[in-house]
């Protein structure tokens, strides 16, 4: 290692003319026989090594630039220091190390913990301590930003440095002796987690196990991502070599090579807050957070553990117990007896690494509801009992999960598992697709998502294993919520809609709503997978709906859930008005929707008509514009691909006093294509397309066609969602085919008629002069079907007249008093059912509300007239 000579350190600072500059200010000397301290503390502008050993070479201005540096007076304060305690040599990591060498700085890392074990005394700077005293209370006054302690305490690198010395020294920010780690001990166990015989003895022969020592790093940073995996090699005797850029995948690496040096299966028993699926390695020391109290379990012992464990949780239902509990069933002795022998086989204590995972022999016990489903019983736990972890089955290896509320009843078996120990960027995931833009029609945004973050239309969650996002949309002016969940469970995707009973605090990011209801539906993800209808082969263009009432609100969140596209789905959320009269949220029911390609405003389904042709490549089905003159955007009643027109959006909107220039986007154009026939009549075959038809084997040329669809933008279905109150059931014309001559044609491109059965003109706001009309296409939109009633809604119908009639009753003054009492009391009741169910106390609640706002608008724009 390169050591500072301080000696010629503070004589050339004391007189740089004098100074010896065949002197080399950095030696280097062998740290198993060189008696030299260390400095430990927190980095801020500091000295590089080529400035250090340059520094005679510099011009004047630059050296005096660098001796007023903060980094250059902490060497100085320390060379001082250790001159004073009796040392020659001082090592400090900021200008020891050659940083532009990466070989240097790789070997420096990797014998950095014993450089620090080796050294006679370690003196931790504290630059943020101002007293003469070191701070035994937690302050957060002081230390705001680094959890109420100096923030050397919460720096990842000066775990080891508190750990391998075994003298450490601290000093304040003047420099200024402030105690010693073994008179500190007990308040430092209370500051980092690290029991006290560890501070006072080291790490040599204690039993810790891997996830208590990773307990201890849970909370403590570092500027480089790596560096919280490389700032531990020390403390776990394992050397690696070091990648920076590679991120996470250094603490994956540095896992690995603990499983290779110890076997512990504490490195398993990491836990989060928020579920996580995939590799049994952790992602980084914070899931570690609260193992300090894990213990490791001897081989020697963890056969009779597992036999403890197994009469507790009563697995294979032994029922025939004696007065100390244990099974007098000799078939359960000896499955006991052989569970035993195999924990304490050489099997058992043999890790091995391979790209295929990490080979290890545990006990498991199958999931009665799901063959590929296990809990694997780990050599660790709290106190005396044995840690698990849950497992699934992805293909030739197995990947953790979230913890299972199943009920395990069958014995425990010894089996050779291989755990997935990386995250396969081809993982089997699925995309949910997800469209809420038209939330924001009643006044609703996406406020925040939870557990993770994600913008866009666009979130992918595994599909091999549980997973869960939440989405909280909310209209802080009417002080109504909900969330929708996003989740997989055992495979099958589910969404759910939830809601809380009072609003909540107004929140900029729906956090702590979005953790309530994460909360809920994670607990009940099973009934949620459960409860989603399946897709039919036969019926692909199935959707399902749910609607859910909103409390307090004349609203629903209404939740569109469809599957395509390799199994990935598609979510569409919406806010509609609702009375109030049903109970939410219903059950799932059922559209036939389409889901094609060419784009319409929202879902639709399509009357199926009989001719084909390609707009823009894409397949699509037509209708013949037969006796009639049909024009996009007409609406009307369709019968067997007829449409009885009774009138047009575009028509609707002109009417009731809307420029549809100005709201609605043009017509969307596509080129059209067709059948490839030999048009024998037809001198240009280029700007001819034939239209298909299979049911009544004809042909249709058409001469210069394009097509003329209705935009698929907000606009067009915001104009569809206000139409669909006065036009439920009906049916749209949302695109047509427009040529300059049509007629028929056989299967040899020959002219066989004229076409006459076919309309020869068409008016409409999209059609041109000199242009036919001979197909279109007619369909549903999916905001105009008719709902079916529910019974849930019959059922408050008729409590609703129920109510009713007993408050036309009460008026009756007839009676004997207790009959008066009587009426009084159901006069109470009634009222407020229709409260609750009208949401009277909300909606006055609001008119207060807006009342003060306009009060107070009121009164500043007076007192700014009177100023």
């Amino acid at each position: 290692m390169k050591l500072l000579n301080v000696e010629v350190v503070l004589n050339r600072q004391k007189d740089i003319q004098q100074a010896e500059p065949e002197r080399d200010i950095l030696e280097e000397r062998d740290d198993s026989t060189t008696s030299y301290v260390i400095l430990s503390h927190r980095w801020g502008v500091e000295i590089t090594y080529e400035e250090m050993i340059g520094l005679m070479t510099l011009e004047d201005r630059k050296r005096d630039e660098v001796w007023n540096r903060y980094g250059y007076q902490k060497i100085m304060k320390g060379c001082e220091q250790a001159k004073e305690d009796g040392y020659k040599w001082l090592w400090i990591d900021t200008c020891c190390i050659d940083k532009r060498s990466s070989a240097e700085l790789s070997e420096a890392i990797n014998a950095m913990y014993r450089w620090y074990q080796n050294a006679q005394v370690c003196y931790a700077y504290l630059n943020d301590v101002g007293e003469s005293v070191f701070p035994t209370e937690w302050d957060n006054s002081k230390f705001g930003l680094s959890n109420g302690w100096p923030e050397w305490f919460m720096r990842g690198w000066t775990l080891q440095e508190l750990i391998a010395p075994e003298q450490v020294e601290f000093f304040n920010k003047d420099w200024v002796y402030i105690g010693n780690k073994q008179r500190l001990a007990p308040t430092l166990q209370d500051i980092t987690g690290i029991p006290r015989d560890v501070l006072t003895h080291g790490l040599a022969g204690k039993r810790l196990s891997v996830a208590q020592i990773m307990s201890w790093a849970a909370r403590r940073v570092t500027t480089r991502e790596e560096d919280r995996a490389y700032s531990l090699m020390g403390l776990f005797g394992v050397h690696m070599p070091m990648l920076y850029g590679e991120g996470k995948n250094a603490f994956r690496r540095l896992q690995l090579e603990i499983v290779k040096e110890t076997g512990d299966h504490s490195i398993f028993a990491w836990r989060t807050r928020m579920p996580r699926t995939g590799s049994v390695l952790a992602e980084d020391p914070r899931d570690f957070l609260g193992c300090g109290y894990i213990r490791k379990v001897e081989h020697d012992d963890f056969g009779d553990k597992l036999v403890k464990y197994i009469e507790e949780k009563k697995l294979n239902k032994p029922w025939h117990f004696d007065l100390l509990g244990r099974s007098r069933s000799r078939a359960h002795q000896r499955k006991l007896i052989a569970l035993r022998d195999a924990a304490r086989s050489q099997q058992f204590h043999t890790f091995t690494v391979s790209n295929t995972g990490i080979q290890v022999f545990l006990p498991v016990i199958p999931d009665p509801e799901s063959p590929s489903h296990f809990r694997a019983i780990l050599a660790c736990g709290y106190g005396g009992g044995l840690d698990t972890i849950d497992l699934v089955s992805s293909g030739t290896s197995l990947d953790r999960i979230a913890n299972m509320h199943t009920t395990f009843t069958t014995y425990p078996e010894f089996k050779t598992l291989h755990l997935t120990h990386h995250q396969d960027v081809n993982e089997k995931r699925r995309k949910f697709t997800l469209d809420d833009k038209h939330v924001s029609h009643h006044g609703f945004t996406r406020c925040g998502t939870y557990p993770r973050e994600f913008k866009g239309s666009a979130v992918t969650l595994s599909s091999l294993t549980d997973d869960l996002i939440v989405i909280v949309y909310a209209n802080n002016d009417a002080r109504s919520s909900f969330a929708v969940g996003l989740g997989y469970y055992r495979g099958q995707g589910w969404v759910h809609v939830v809601y809380d009973e009072c609003f909540p605090a107004q929140e900029a990011d729906g956090t702590n709503f979005g953790s309530r209801a994460y909360d809920r539906v994670w607990e009940a993800r099973a009934k949620h997978a459960q409860s989603m209808p399946k897709h039919e082969p036969a019926h692909h263009n199935d959707h399902f709906t749910k609607h859910a009432h909103l409390p307090r609100s004349i609203w629903a969140a209404r939740v569109v859930w469809g599957r395509w596209e390799m199994d990935d789905f598609k979510v569409m959320v919406d806010v509609e008005q609702c009375p109030g009269c049903c109970d939410g949220p219903c059950r799932w029911t059922t559209t036939d929707s389409d889901c094609s390609d060419i784009g319409v405003p929202w879902l639709m389904k399509t009357v199926q008509g009989p001719y084909s042709l390609r707009l823009d490549g894409w397949e699509a089905y037509f209708d013949k514009c037969s006796g009639q003159r049909v024009a996009l955007g007409d609406y009307g009643d369709d019968s067997d691909g007829v449409l009885t027109r009774t009138g047009n959006i575009f028509e609707d909107m002109r009417t009731l006093g809307i420029d549809s220039e100005d709201t609605t986007s043009p017509p969307v154009v596509s080129r059209v294509s067709g059948w490839e026939l030999q048009m024998l009549d037809m001198p240009n075959q280029d700007n001819v397309a034939v239209a298909h038809s299979a049911i009544e084997d004809r042909y249709l040329a058409l001469r210069q066609p394009k097509g003329i669809t209705l935009p698929a933008d907000d606009s067009t279905v915001l104009l569809l969602k206000a139409l669909s109150i006065c036009l439920v059931g009906k049916h749209l014309v949302t695109t047509v085919i427009q040529c300059s001559e049509f007629y028929e044609v056989d299967e040899d491109g020959k002219r066989s008629d004229s076409g006459d059965d076919l309309v020869s003109d068409s008016v409409g706001p999209s059609t041109e002069a000199g242009m036919l009309t001979p197909l279109c296409t007619i369909a549903t939109p999916q905001v105009w079907q008719p709902h079916l009633a529910c019974v849930q809604r019959r059922e408050r119908f008729k409590s609703i007249r129920k109510h009713f009639y007993a408050l036309v009753n009460m008026h009756q003054l007839t009676g004997t008093e207790a009959h008066r009492k009587s009426n009084r009391r159901k006069k109470a009741g009634t009222i407020k059912f229709f409260s609750d169910v009208f949401a009277f106390k909300h909606l006055r609640n609001y008119v207060y509300w807006r009342d003060n706002v306009l009060r107070n608008a009121f009164l500043s724009d007076r007192n700014r007239f009177t100023q």
